[in-house]
């Protein structure tokens, strides 16, 4: 009975205690201890939309668009690749490709990796053109200008020019027939063109020792080239260029251009410094039998072409220049060749063996002429009257164009474009 009694209380407790857990519940009071549940609002609200027939249905169709689209994003740059390499790979002498494509659709652009050009013949041992990445993008800035226009950046590209005895064994230049494809394959007109770290040589492979002149460190900046601003000026474009010729010398180059010109329409200089006269040893063996053993060249430049019609001039700087036999005429009468270019070369040399000249440039497209008899008689002048001083000449500075026809076009500028260029009247 002791036990009984003792158990009574206990038993009366909980029974307690579980009757009052039943009224909290009757009051939407949640237990001590509840289950999580996987119930949204979101959940909820897709449970109640239709039948589920109709979730299902709608439920396929956004998985056949998502599987569509990761189709499309995943396999549009392999069809591009493959696209661009269709419109390279049948044009003549050359042939063209691109190893990978990236697309990004939100920055409108695309990156295209690995470009080779290459000239079919099989005996030139270095490929036309090569260059790791081009960007080509949209040029977001030109929107607010009510056009679309493309910017192309070029990384690092490399030109070989390769001198041969016989045209399969030379690749010297290219078709306008590429540069129209290249176009083609760009969705939007070329507006800014950059070129950061190019590479460029001039190669002779039979040459003996091979004659490789480099450009090392091309950079160029095109900007407004398709005139996306609408500027009313002659020459709405312009081209800087920078560069280190035979590594050590300096080359800068400032143009203005009217690209939408039918005819040649610029303004332009140059000036290059600073260059080695060894580094051209192997072009003064192939050509001269001869090879410089000091010296430096400069060189000065202003032209303007107003329809194909040129006027400027230009004006060379040889500083220093010793001049000795090539190693295989050491000795015998070969040798007595460079002893003779030292001694004429001496005689158009001023007091600090500078020999310097400015000779004029004018003519047509069609029919350049270079005043020859001038340039000797400026060496003569500046040996013994009065010595050139370096940098551009302002008293010899070509006039500017004339010339109006830009883009876009009005009926007056039409007018001037359907006008006959001088250049190519009889």
């Amino acid at each position: 009975m002791s036990d009984i009694a003792c158990f009574t209380p206990r038993l009366s407790e909980a029974i307690r205690r579980q009757a009052a857990w039943i009224d909290r519940t009757e009051y939407n009071m949640e237990p001590p201890f509840s289950l999580p549940t996987s119930s949204s609002p979101t959940s909820r609200a897709w449970l109640r939309l239709g039948n589920k027939r109709t979730r299902i249905a709608l439920e396929s169709i956004l998985l056949g668009m998502a599987i569509v689209w990761a189709v499309a994003w995943y396999s549009a740059p392999y069809l591009a690749r493959d696209y661009i390499n269709r419109g390279l790979s049948g044009l003549p002498d050359y042939t063209g490709r691109v190893e990978r494509v990236r697309i990004h659709p939100l920055a409108a652009s695309l990156d295209i990796y690995d470009i080779h050009l290459e000239k079919r013949a099989a005996e030139i041992p270095v490929s036309f053109f090569y260059s790791p990445r081009w960007t080509i993008s949209l040029q977001w800035s030109e929107i607010f200008h009510g056009v679309q226009r493309a910017s192309v950046v070029i990384d690092t590209p490399q030109m070989n020019f390769v001198a041969g005895p016989n045209p399969t064994q030379s690749q010297m230049y290219i078709s306008m027939v590429w540069i129209d494809a290249i176009k083609q394959l760009i969705p939007w007109r070329v507006n800014r063109v950059q070129i950061h770290g190019g590479d460029v040589h001039f190669l002779d492979f039979h040459a003996s020792p091979r004659m490789d002149l480099e450009v090392s460190q091309l950079e160029l900046d095109a900007e407004n080239m398709s005139n996306s601003q609408g500027l009313k000026v002659p020459l709405p474009a312009t081209v800087k260029i920078t560069a280190r010729p035979l590594l050590t010398g300096t080359f800068v180059m400032n143009l203005a251009v009217n690209f939408d010109e039918r005819f040649a329409t610029f303004t332009q200089n140059f000036t290059m410094e600073h260059v080695p006269a060894i580094g051209a040893n192997s072009a003064l063996q192939k050509y001269y039998k001869i090879r410089a053993k000091s010296g430096e060249l400069g060189l000065y430049s202003e032209l303007t072409s107003d329809k194909g019609v040129y006027h400027g001039y230009v004006k060379p700087f040889f500083y220093r220049l010793e001049f000795e036999p090539n190693p295989s005429d050491e000795g015998n009468p070969g040798a007595a060749w460079s002893g003779l270019v030292n001694v004429v070369k001496g005689l158009f040399e001023d007091d600090n063996h500078v020999i310097a000249t400015q000779s004029e440039i004018s003519g047509r497209v069609d029919q350049p002429n270079i005043d020859a008899i001038g340039a000797i008689a400026g060496a003569l002048r500046n040996a013994y009257i009065e010595a050139l001083r370096t940098g551009f000449d302002p008293t010899h500075s070509p006039p500017k164009p004339t010339d109006t026809v830009t883009t876009p076009l009005t009926a007056t500028t039409a007018k001037e474009a359907a006008a006959p260029s001088p250049a190519v009247k009889n």
